[in-house]
């Protein structure tokens, strides 16, 4: 299969477009003109005999979602019940005794399964951060950066990674760990070989030590180094718990921020996942710096056990942090469907005890220009001319909006159906409600084989 690739694209007519741009219009009985991979005209669209038209009556047209936290190797986790309300190290040991039976099939199919999700409900770029590489099972990024490709997704993964075994009062078992050399040697592999850091790139790499509790600070020094040399974007978790906080202030005697600052950790390159347990003056901090975060509001609702929480994104937002929106993985968020977490992001921040509140223009922001600005990336996260053509089309006349009187409010809050038109990089990668460029059912019966396989070599 493949995505239809015409020249020229006319979505003609829509109900609304909401471009994201500087001034945020949203534009009524609008058109969007596509031609090549670039956005030509949005707005007013002349005549002409164009390769494809697309109805745009009683539809909304929106920049593709950006995902900016995943962990594609964990599609083989949902549901798992011994990651369900567990404690934070026996959550991790799960994860770790199950996911050193998986090799890069696996991994394969996984991402793909994730990846398709993602698609399905508007998302046209995603990140990955694999920490996880078993000795011996193969190219696990090699395997993700493949799935991208084949199904037509704009892809930025940060080469994860973990030095810190229990040995040292880490997590993870000392055999899924690697040495700091060996690991910025292969940040620095994938960069020569995959990274592509022109505008309109379909693959862009970072890098990512998992965690302050399973990296050493040679590692973040050294991924802070990596960032100013290649220009790349690095990312880790941060303040997702109080076992984190706990650790942090026992073991080098600082908040977790700020021993990651002191690493070299700041400015627009940076960006921190989850940020649950920040403080006021460390949120102006981060405004200050330029540092982005990624909220996974429905990971965090549903953590290992005691350690869930609600980050502080309305008083981000207002002090001017550049917050995006991450769907994390399927370990902690058994689904990719990136919807449902700005519906989420929503409604869990009118869960906290202060009085907060994030409007559908705050959420959309996040997972548009938000994403954009977090991966350093102009070029998506709106529609203008001259950007990149990543848009997707939902239909507004369906019974889960009905009744609504805002339709941006209904795209946000009311059940998240999939899209009708998903184009990437000028691809129709969806087209009414279906993928073209892979097979939907055997997606799911070649992960329903990975998974039985895996199951049956972690009972072993």
């Amino acid at each position: 299969m493949s995505a239809e690739n015409p020249n020229s694209i006319l979505i003609k007519d829509a109900d609304l477009v909401v471009t994201m741009d500087a001034e945020e219009r949203v534009l009524e009985n609008a058109s969007v003109l596509v031609r090549g991979n670039q956005i030509e005209t949005v707005g007013d669209v002349e005549e002409d005999n164009y390769d494809k038209v697309i109805n745009g009556v009683g539809k909304i047209v929106l920049p593709g979602l950006i995902n900016t936290h995943h962990h594609t190797f964990q599609a083989l986790l949902r549901g798992h019940p011994g990651l369900q309300n567990q404690p934070i190290d026996r959550w991790i040991s799960t994860v770790s005794e199950v996911a050193r039976s998986m090799d890069a099939d696996m991994i394969y199919d996984g991402a793909l399964t994730n990846m398709a999700e993602l698609i399905k409900y508007g998302c046209t770029t995603t990140t990955d951060m694999s920490y996880i590489f078993p000795r011996r099972r193969g190219d696990f990024m090699g395997a993700t950066i493949a799935a991208a490709s084949e199904i037509g997704m704009r892809f930025h993964p940060y080469r994860g990674s973990m030095s810190r075994g229990r040995r040292d009062g880490g997590l993870f078992p000392d055999d899924m760990v690697e040495g700091s050399g060996a690991i910025s040697d292969a940040v620095e592999e994938l960069i020569d070989k995959h990274h592509d850091h022109t505008p309109f790139a379909m693959t862009r790499i970072g890098a990512g030590p998992c965690t302050i509790f399973s990296s050493y600070e040679e590692d973040f020094k050294r991924t802070a180094w990596l960032s100013e040399v290649w220009d790349i974007n690095i990312q880790t978790h941060l303040a997702e718990s109080a076992y984190e906080l706990r650790y942090s202030l026992d073991r080098f005697g600082k908040r977790p921020l700020q021993y990651l600052r002191d690493l070299g950790w700041v400015g627009a390159r940076t960006s921190f996942v989850h940020c649950i347990e920040v403080t006021p003056g460390e949120i102006r901090q981060m405004a200050q710096e330029g540092s982005s975060v990624v909220h996974c509001a429905i990971s965090n609702a549903r953590a290992p056990l005691g350690e869930a929480g609600i980050a502080p994104v309305q008083e981000m937002l207002e002090i001017g942090v550049n917050v995006a929106i991450g769907t994390d993985g399927s370990a902690g968020n058994d689904s990719s469907n990136v919807r449902e977490e700005l519906r989420w992001a929503r409604t869990m921040q009118g869960a906290r005890p202060a009085t907060t509140y994030l409007s559908p223009l705050d959420v959309l922001r996040m997972a548009t220009v938000g994403g954009a600005g977090l991966l350093n990336w102009p070029e998506i996260g709106s529609l203008q001319p001259g950007k990149a053509a990543d848009l997707v089309v939902f239909p507004m006349d369906t019974l889960e909006q009905a009744g609504s009187w805002d339709p941006l409010t209904a795209f946000v809050s009311t059940h998240a159906i999939p899209a009708e038109q998903v184009i990437i990089n000028g691809c129709l990668v969806m087209e009414n409600g279906q993928l073209r460029t892979v097979d939907e059912l055997e997606i799911v019966r070649n992960t329903r084989l990975s998974l039985k396989k895996l199951r049956e070599l972690s009972r072993n």
